[in-house]
């Protein structure tokens, strides 16, 4: 399924083009004053010299196991985008193409962006990025493009990404920072001992092995983990054997539909247990397959994922969530919503700042416009400081918007349950305990 009813202007490939990233280049000339990033590669590229509509080819689902999810994703890009294009970077808007990855695989609708729409940015490297990995590096050492800001990057190792040669920069924390977030919830919650199920889907099972390792450094049991297939029907037997274990907190890393179906099948079974799901279950679909009456006859049903910070970003970007068409598919406080608000402000602002869209030049402007000068909470804010030559540092919804030097967000990290209709934060976590315990869990894995 591709939605290209708004995407124009594909750019020439410059296929046999060979680009030293390495090598000097002319840096940010257009719309960037004194903010030009240094980069590499740029000189020659057709990437420094455009001037029609900025390309997006947005990683979407549609089919599979997240279907659920495809509307309200390319609802919230166009909103992001129609916001951004108010005064676009390099007085070029954006201009988005969908396409569904569920079916046909996230590494052929990939190629086919790259290969037959030229797109300028490929939005969304994920779970299958290992997939393709190869022939996309092949590609950005041809083309110095495509710029790769994800925000469901989280699944791809973390030394991966944050340069020139692999231009990907994550919108959210780490999958595995976002599982531990769970064992330490489970942990405050007065929990000893912890069972663990996940769906058989990449992200899910880093986040289960994540949680595992967590939860012996902390010194939580793991009294069962168990992988079950997604989309099934019936988890009655995973439900039996959580029954016999008896953990004091139940983790489960799942999209939104298994997870409720789980939640829904635990009640049924007459358990009441504390449950701590994954950031899939701030979809309606959750609640809306787990039911009222088993969310109420649990101890506790919460989501462990990313928090937001009380600013003016928080204001703005409710301001512009409430008065779109969007909130039929979410409330602003989504972290998935405002997720790629943030991520595709600072898209655009370092695209101003590099005064191309050259991934040379843009990785280096990435870190520079969040890390130092005029701090700045909405794009609209940035587009302007940046065009008066002012360094800027975007804070956005999520907090202090910092990468790693492979492009790996810092975030905020919150406990979320669903209320009726609503989805409310109910409490906050440590940050430097989840990305201090993260770190510790990886270096235990190499």
């Amino acid at each position: 399924m591709k939605n290209t009813a708004r995407f124009r202007g594909a750019k020439a490939l410059t296929v046999g083009m060979s680009i030293l990233l390495a090598s000097a280049c002319a840096s940010g000339s257009a719309g960037s004053g004194g903010n030009a990033a240094s980069g590499g590669g740029a000189a020659n590229s057709d990437c420094a010299e455009g001037d029609g509509p900025i390309t997006v080819g947005h990683l979407n689902y549609y089919t599979g196991p997240f279907s659920d999810v495809g509307p309200f994703f390319e609802a919230s890009v166009d909103l992001m985008i129609e916001n951004i294009n108010e005064n676009p970077p390099l007085d070029r808007e954006l201009e988005a193409s969908h396409d569904d990855i569920g079916t046909v695989g996230e590494a052929q609708v990939a190629r086919g962006f790259l290969e037959q729409d030229n797109v300028d940015i490929l939005l969304n490297p994920a779970h299958e990025y290992s997939s393709y990995r190869e022939f996309a590096q092949d590609y950005v050492s041809e083309n110095d493009q495509p710029l790769m800001p994800s925000l469901h990057g989280g699944s791809i190792p973390a030394d991966i990404g944050g340069t020139a040669e692999e231009p990907i920069f994550r919108g959210q924390a780490q999958d595995t920072a976002q599982a531990i977030a769970g064992v330490l919830q489970a942990r405050e919650a007065g929990a000893q001992s912890i069972a663990i199920v996940a769906t058989q889907i990449a992200g899910s099972q880093l986040q289960k092995d994540a949680a595992v390792a967590a939860a012996e450094e902390i010194g939580l049991e793991v009294s069962e983990v168990i992988d079950v297939q997604p989309e099934q029907p019936n988890y009655r037997s995973t439900i039996s054997t959580i029954a016999d274990a008896a953990p004091d907190a139940l983790l489960l890393f799942s999209q939104a539909e298994d997870g409720g179906t789980m939640v829904k099948q635990a009640a049924e079974a007459g358990l009441s247990l504390t449950i701590i799901g994954s950031t899939e279950w701030l979809q309606e679909a959750f609640p809306q397959a787990a039911t009222q009456s088993a969310l109420d006859q649990h101890e506790a049903v919460w989501i462990a994922g990313l928090g937001t910070d009380d600013s003016p970003a928080m204001e703005a970007w409710t301001e512009l969530w409430e008065g779109s068409d969007a909130t039929q598919y979410a409330d602003a406080s989504n972290s998935y919503a405002y997720g790629y608000y943030d991520l595709l402000n600072v898209t655009a602002l370092a695209i101003e700042a590099a005064g191309s869209v050259c991934a040379s030049d843009w990785a280096a402007a990435m870190p520079e416009v969040t890390s130092g000068g005029t701090v700045v909470h909405t794009y609209q804010e940035g587009i302007e400081a940046l065009r008066n030559d002012e360094d800027i540092d975007y804070n956005g919804v999520s907090g202090d918007y910092a990468f790693t030097e492979t492009g790996v967000v810092g975030s905020l990290f919150g406990v979320y349950e669903w209320a009726g209709d609503s989805l409310e934060q109910v409490s906050t976590l440590d940050e430097n305990e989840v990305l201090e315990l993260d770190t510790k869990v990886a270096e235990s894995a190499e």
